[in-house]
């Protein structure tokens, strides 16, 4: 079964992470673009309740979480497959 094996479920942790975060960052120009036109941030908020629920799901699916220091390494680690 590949949902018991842990080092399939820290690899869709860390994906899960990385996608959370990009998620978070693009919702800050649809914010601004949004204020820009006066028009409700509907889409920014929305992305940021995604993005953030993303994050606690995987920081606290991973024992110990994730330190601020390993997000580079991380990301390298989800864009490389290694």
């Amino acid at each position: 079964m590949i949902g018991n094996n842990p080092i399939v479920m820290a690899a869709y942790t860390d994906l899960i992470m990385c996608i959370g975060v990009l998620v978070i960052f693009l919702a800050f120009p649809a914010a601004v673009g949004a204020f820009s036109r006066g028009a409700p941030p509907r889409a920014a908020i929305l992305s940021l309740v995604t993005g953030g629920s993303m994050i606690v799901y995987a920081n606290a699916s991973r024992p110990g979480g994730y330190s601020l220091e390993e997000m580079p390494n991380l990301f390298m680690k989800v864009l490389t497959g290694a």
